[in-house]
């Protein structure tokens, strides 16, 4: 029978199979729906860097990150759950999703730089490149203050100033200012912004109200007169921090600025989150909190504690009784500094300090000079100097896991000493037949008494000589 003579087949009865030889078409790939998802995602993130880039983006992003394995896994759990209806294949990574998760990554990147050029460097980010900059000024009625009272102010962006007044007013003076391609538009934006003054149970709370629009933030620099007597908190999220001459108590707090405080009648606390610090003249104790660039810090009557990460210098002098620094690196405690603390990036300077003094930090060479109280010191990885312009009448530690050790007394001092260098040298110019040095191929000891009824001086060391030396 020929081909043309073969009975045709019903309709609807199956298909007889391929002839041998013949290939049946390529199942179809499916489309992966993990780009779609990890767009979803990167925009999510550059929507919330819109509207709030004070949210951290880069710690989140830095904490979070395995959320774009988990999104890839859902992906091709889903797509392969579909292929098998389908019969389409599926591949593990194509080349259009190994692109768009290069793009991804590098734009996780930069959020995550963008955000720590922000926190770090007070980087602006508003990018207007026909816009000019327009301001007013807005001159708010003044207020009565009772005695005491006390006054909150905030700022989302700008600078806020506070100094005295010589009535019992509160005045505000702000200064607005918008950056747009219009001045009419640039108006309208600052006009929207209105400051608002409103009674508190304790006194009173000044802030300007719509700043953030869809073009960005208005800028609103304030300069507020207050009685001399008030107490006052300022907040600004993005700007400069300025208060002088109150008697009360003053807290502040910057997210991006410099604190300038001076001239104040009690406690102070500050609080920043990059910038520099100056505080100066201070009735009460001061509290310093955060992490920024140089601090400054002088005539301190109560105590002065520094807690938090800054990359300095750090300055302090004159406190009057007790000054505590904690930072990853150190761990200072001085009673009655009359004279400087300097902490760098490499080194630590004290001197004059009246009272005990407790210093231990990592990685830094340290000069000490003319502590009275007793004296504790704990180093690593760091040469260590002590000088003493008097007789030493209180005990000394010094301990060093790898570094020099150089000690200076006034020849009239009387001592008793022990000093060990593990795998160095110890020299001394004090001589006297109860001291005895030894210096072997491994260890140099020094232990004895110079002297009658001086303080104990104990000095470790593991790599590094140990010298004491005779001052004048």
């Amino acid at each position: 029978m020929t081909d043309a003579q073969q009975p045709a087949v019903p309709l609807g009865s199956q298909s007889p199979p391929p002839s041998p030889g013949i290939v049946p078409p390529p199942s179809r790939q499916r489309r992966s729906i993990f780009s779609g998802l990890l767009l979803i995602v990167l925009g999510i993130l550059f929507l919330l860097f819109r509207f709030d880039p004070q949210i951290g983006l880069g710690l989140l992003i830095w904490r979070f990150w395995p959320v774009i394995i988990i999104v890839w896994g859902l992906a091709k759990l889903v797509d392969h759950l579909a292929a098998r209806q389908s019969g389409e294949r599926t591949t593990v990574l194509s080349g259009g999703e190994a692109a768009v998760l290069i793009v991804a990554v590098f734009s996780l990147a930069g959020l995550g730089f963008a955000d720590w050029l922000r926190k770090h460097h007070d980087f602006e980010f508003n990018f207007h490149p026909f816009s000019e900059r327009y301001s007013v000024t807005d001159e708010l009625p003044g207020r009565k203050i009772p005695a005491g009272a006390h006054i909150l102010i905030a700022t989302g962006r700008g600078n806020i100033s506070v100094h005295t007044g010589g009535g019992d007013e509160l005045r505000v003076t702000v200064n607005k200012s918008a950056a747009d391609a219009n001045e009419g538009a640039a108006q309208r934006r600052m006009a929207n912004v209105r400051t608002v003054i409103e009674q508190t149970p304790d006194g009173f709370s000044v802030r300007p109200e719509n700043q953030n629009d869809w073009e960005g933030e208005v800028e609103a620099d304030m300069d507020i007169e207050v009685p001399k007597g008030v107490s006052v908190t300022a907040n600004s999220a993005h700007g400069d921090l300025a208060v002088a001459g109150l008697s009360g108590a003053i807290d502040v707090n910057t997210g991006q600025g410099n604190i300038d405080v001076h001239d104040a009648g009690s406690d102070v606390s500050a609080s920043l989150s990059g910038g520099n610090l100056r505080l100066s003249n201070v009735s009460g104790n001061l509290r310093v909190t955060g992490h920024g660039s140089e601090i400054e810090v002088s005539d301190v009557k109560g105590d002065a504690s520094f807690d938090g990460e800054f990359f300095g210098p750090v300055r302090v002098r004159n406190v009057a009784r007790t000054t505590r620094y904690a930072s990853q690196r150190s761990d200072l405690t001085l009673t009655q500094l009359t004279g400087r603390l300097e902490l760098g990036t490499e080194g630590l300077q004290v001197s004059d300090v009246e009272g005990p003094a407790r210093l231990n930090t990592h990685n830094k060479d340290m000069d000490v000079e003319n502590v009275s109280g007793p004296l504790e010191i704990t180093d690593s990885h760091g040469d260590i100097t002590v000088r003493c312009s008097r007789p030493p009448n209180s005990p000394i530690s010094i301990s060093d896991e790898s570094g020099e050790v150089n000690l200076t007394l006034p020849g009239n001092s009387s001592f008793e000493i022990s000093a060990i260098s593990r795998s160095g040298q110890v020299d001394s110019e004090f001589e006297d037949p109860s001291l005895e040095l030894v210096n072997d191929e491994s260890t140099g000891r020094l232990s004895g008494k110079f002297g009658s009824h001086g303080p104990k001086i104990t000095i470790v060391t593991s790599y590094g000589a140990i010298s004491l030396h005779k001052g004048t």
